[in-house]
């Protein structure tokens, strides 16, 4: 009725509400501004120290940082490298050139790693055995972990690169790794490998796709793997 529409009309506040309002809209828009001209690269050298103290190992950030802000943020780093194990003859164990993860923001304040997606573009991946029988290949670097592990629902990769080494194994091959198109918009994009080397000594070569590593996790259809491969007289 009329009087209930009198009642929650909108009164033009007075003077001093006035001036509160408009503090708040410059401390908005000063925030704003703020977000849109941040130098993300503040950031790399605690981010770096992060990923050291929890692996024992050198990361480096030498590109730039840069995140998008939004419930789904975007963090973007270029030029990444990762250290390798101490007794490695490689420096690096990991680079890329570009990396970007989307974040779910609300999930986080809950504790818990919600990542919709990750990009790579030309990841280099070396993976290699210890000289030492009794000591774990380069890839074991993570202490035991408190709480939920991430969750990843797809992997993107761009021009990327994996060598896998056993010296005592006589074991050493490269693989090339691309992101396919996914079958629909739910599933995760395949992996599509060529790869050529020797294994245990034997020349070695492999072709072929397979779906997501992710879709290992989906127990409800089986896992998908379409591979030609020859090691010596061996073909499979």
């Amino acid at each position: 009725n009329a009087s209930s529409r009198s009642r929650w009309r909108w009164r033009r506040p007075g003077k001093r509400g006035q001036r509160w309002l408009a503090i708040l809209v410059f401390l908005f828009a000063a925030l704003l501004i703020l977000i849109a001209l941040w130098d993300w690269n503040w950031f790399k050298g605690p981010v770096e120290r992060a990923v050291q103290a929890k692996t024992g190992r050198e990361f480096h950030i030498t590109g730039d940082l840069d995140v998008d802000l939004g419930r789904v943020t975007t963090v973007r780093g270029d030029g990444l490298t990762f250290a390798n194990a101490t007794w490695a003859k490689q420096p690096q164990m990991a680079t890329a050139d570009r990396a970007e993860i989307d974040l779910r923001v609300w999930p986080l304040l809950r504790g818990q790693v919600r990542i919709p997606e990750i990009r790579l573009t030309r990841p280099d991946l070396l993976l290699e055995t210890a000289p030492q029988k009794n000591q774990p290949g380069n890839w074991d670097f993570l202490g035991p972990s408190d709480g939920d592990p991430p969750v990843l629902q797809r992997l993107l990769i761009e021009d990327g690169r994996l060598q896998f080494q056993d010296t005592a194994g006589k074991t050493d091959v490269l693989v090339s790794l691309n992101s396919g198109k996914p079958r629909d918009k739910d599933s995760g994009p395949p992996l599509l490998v060529k790869g050529k080397g020797r294994w245990q000594g034997n020349p070695f070569s492999l072709d072929g796709n397979t779906e997501s590593p992710l879709e290992l996790t989906n127990t409800g259809h089986p896992f998908r793997i379409h591979l030609d491969g020859r090691a010596g007289n061996t073909h499979a």
